[in-house]
């Protein structure tokens, strides 16, 4: 049973397993830590039969003798889902009322025909399966790969079979088809980065982050004065000459602070400016506006060195904890928070 859910994950790998390659290259260096498939790994055992094992080569069997259909497959995944064409490089950007006639479009689309062809042929062999896909599981990770990709691609190829086979794509076969696309996800998941787990290219931020750091700051909001005011403190006592950047309290005794007018002012601005950019991290555009906005109000004029925005970064992560917010969300306030300081006073 297992090595069919190997098998197909190494058979749509093939989808992927040319992306971002140059034409002709079919060599794939691993340098990605991965997780390790073994032969004898029973984990959702029982989803697949051998019954699923025999009608996905029958029907396999069937559909290949159309030559129509692996460029069709493609071609419907990529008309389904634009988005994914740009990972393919030697077509990246040819029309999609082209590709069908484009030979690099064709290429690619036979070989996943023949990847289909070897993995299929050799459900038996379940150590071979398991070698194969550890050597090409984990090299699709730092290309952006996701289960959903996978899984997209499984239903468009389902929905072509069924309509190349006809009445021989009965129920039962459509089914084990399913079978098959379901323990695809589930093995596939093991070595490929999840949506949310992936980094915009340009804020590196990726939206697991971005939804861990806004919902446990929306938490705090409420006394984001008192923990900006806290930290400010903080950082005066333990480097006094940060204190000369704020000339209009600049002498004012530290504990004092608290107490003054323009200190407070200042805080509240501070306070705000913190909230307006963790509420804006999901629009990339008003994020980036904010960073650039900081970069250029704090460097040139007032020169505040980078160890600055570094201890004010390490005082909040410390105010943070101390406010109970869970470890997994502590994570992504660190990486945030080294983002923002890079953007704000780059080394």
């Amino acid at each position: 049973m297992q090595s069919l859910k190997i098998a197909l994950l190494f058979a749509f790998v093939a989808l992927a397993s040319t992306c971002s390659q140059t034409p002709g290259t079919t060599t794939t260096t691993v340098t990605t830590t991965v997780t390790t498939v073994t032969a004898d790994d029973d984990s959702d055992s029982g989803l697949l039969t051998a019954n699923d094992r025999r009608i996905i080569r029958k029907t396999w069997d069937q559909a290949k003798k159309d030559g129509d259909v692996p460029p069709q497959i493609l071609f419907r995944f990529i008309k389904a889902h634009p988005e994914y064409q740009k990972m393919f490089k030697s077509f990246a950007d040819v029309p999609q009322a082209e590709l069908l006639g484009n030979g690099n479009f064709l290429a690619q689309a036979y070989t996943i025909l023949a990847g289909l062809n070897v993995v299929i042929q050799s459900l038996s062999s379940q150590e071979l399966i398991a070698n194969q896909i550890n050597a090409l599981g984990g090299a699709h990770k730092p290309r952006g790969a996701t289960p959903i990709m996978f899984e997209q691609f499984g239903n468009v190829a389902e929905e072509v079979l069924a309509e190349e086979l006809g009445s021989s794509f009965n129920a039962e076969a459509r089914q084990a088809w399913k079978n098959g696309m379901r323990a695809l996800v589930t093995g596939i998941a093991k070595n490929l980065k999840n949506a949310e787990d992936l980094a915009d290219p340009q804020t590196k931020l990726t939206p697991h982050q971005i939804q861990d750091v806004q919902r446990s700051w929306e938490n705090l909001r409420a006394n984001r004065n008192a923990m900006v005011s806290s930290i400010f403190v903080k950082l005066f006592k333990e480097t006094p000459r940060v204190q000369k950047h704020f000339a209009k309290f600049a002498n004012v005794a530290v504990d004092a602070l608290p107490e003054n007018g323009e200190y407070n002012k200042q805080i509240a601005l501070v306070a705000d400016r913190l909230d307006t950019i963790i509420s804006a991290m999901d629009d990339k555009l008003q994020l980036l506006g904010n960073i650039n906005y900081m970069r250029y109000t704090h460097q040139p004029p007032r020169a505040i060195p980078r160890q600055t925005f570094e201890d004010f970064a390490r005082l909040l992560i410390e105010s943070l904890e101390a406010s109970g917010v869970s470890g997994d969300d502590m994570d992504s306030w660190k990486g945030v928070l080294t983002i923002f300081v890079n953007g704000v006073s780059p080394k």
